[in-house]
């Protein structure tokens, strides 16, 4: 299995460590909801290295891109980030995926760990001779400050006015510790927060350095429990859940990522569900009473199965169980009550409007 550069500190924190797509990574520390908790109402720090990063750069860049995702590259500029997918030919996802725009010519893709070899396979078979593809996963950590106070912590140990004047999906490149760090607005917990993206020979440094310094604000390290329970929470898709090689955009809610006019896999397929719609959609429920949902659960109405959950928890900040579900289009619409298979036994559900949770900062 695989190690994080920060692999010993997480055992020295007394980390749960599991196997997670071919990693070792923490579940939890204390527990997920004191974790989950943290972040909403103060900051918590993720060791997210086991991502993948790869960087394009050349004159083919852009025509690549234009290739492989349905979304409109005009939408950035240097210095601004974006979220897409690779789509396959059949209108489903081969993954979801972030582009930074360094310059021109110059992009950083970030992808997710399971995906790494898939995705850059598919980039290759797309790019022309005047694009360089460059893997640096193996080199990159990635760190999640996230919540109410990751910007007043982040200042302690990089206290620069840039911080202040960063628009979400925005990032700049700095220095920490002589090393070049990233420092981007964005996140997987719906909540004020940064990606920092440094070379792994750094990881330990920064990582320490912010635990000290949030340590007056409430800084706690998370595992990945309460990282899926906050993105649940938010509605962000996770791949292999919401966005399949069977499931599209489309069907997971994620119209607006169909945008492009270039001709890129499976436009004629997503454009056409963008308009007309597709044959299912994803809605999301509560559980009023008892009832945690999980993956793989059938959803029912009226006693008729019509789909599954794709994501579900307990939310430790509503109370109760939440879940995102694939069901055939039109079947639900906001405030139907229907019922999710918990133990062989339908469990009521009401269809919600989506997200559970919205930062207000």
């Amino acid at each position: 299995m695989n190690q994080t550069a920060l692999y010993n500190e997480h055992v020295a924190l007394n980390g749960k460590i599991v196997e997670f797509a071919g990693w070792m990574l923490p579940v939890m520390y204390s527990s997920i909801i004191e974790e989950h908790m943290a972040v909403r109402t103060a900051a918590g720090i993720f060791d997210i290295s086991h991502m993948g990063e790869f960087i394009l750069s050349g004159p083919g860049s852009v025509p690549l891109l234009n290739k492989v995702i349905p979304t409109r590259l005009d939408k950035l500029e240097p210095g601004k980030a974006m979220y897409s997918c690779l789509s396959n030919p059949g209108g489903g996802v081969i993954d979801d995926l972030f582009i930074y725009m360094v310059s021109a010519d110059r992009y950083m893709i970030v992808v997710n760990a399971s995906n790494i070899e898939k995705d850059l396979a598919w980039l290759k078979k797309h790019a022309g001779n005047d694009v360089t593809i460059e893997d640096i996963s193996s080199l990159t950590c990635k760190l999640d400050l996230q919540g109410p106070a990751s910007k007043n912590i982040l200042k302690k140990i990089i206290n620069e006015k840039k911080i202040d004047e960063l628009p979400r999906f925005y990032f700049y490149e700095t220095q920490f510790m002589g090393t070049d760090v990233i420092i981007s607005n964005s996140g997987y917990t719906g909540e004020l927060g940064y990606e920092l993206y440094i070379d792994n020979s750094r990881a330990v440094d920064l990582w320490k350095g912010l635990l000290r310094a949030g340590a007056e604000f409430g800084l706690k390290p998370i595992g990945l429990g309460a990282r899926d329970s906050l993105r649940i929470e938010s509605c962000y898709s996770l791949y292999g859940h919401e966005l399949t090689d069977d499931i599209s955009p489309v069907e997971a809610g994620l119209s607006w990522l169909i945008s492009s006019d270039a001709e890129y896999t499976a436009r004629d397929i997503l454009a056409s569900q963008k308009k007309n719609g597709a044959g299912r959609e994803l809605i999301c429920l509560e559980i009023p009473d008892r009832g945690i949902p999980r993956e793989g659960y059938r959803i029912e109405k009226n006693g008729i199965d019509t789909g599954y959950v794709t994501s579900g928890v307990f939310s430790p900040l509503l109370k109760k169980g939440i879940a995102m579900g694939l069901v055939k289009s039109g079947t639900a619409k906001t405030g139907d009550a229907l019922s999710i298979i918990i133990r062989n036994k339908p469990v009521e559900a009401v269809v919600v409007k989506r997200p559970f949770y919205v930062y207000n900062g």
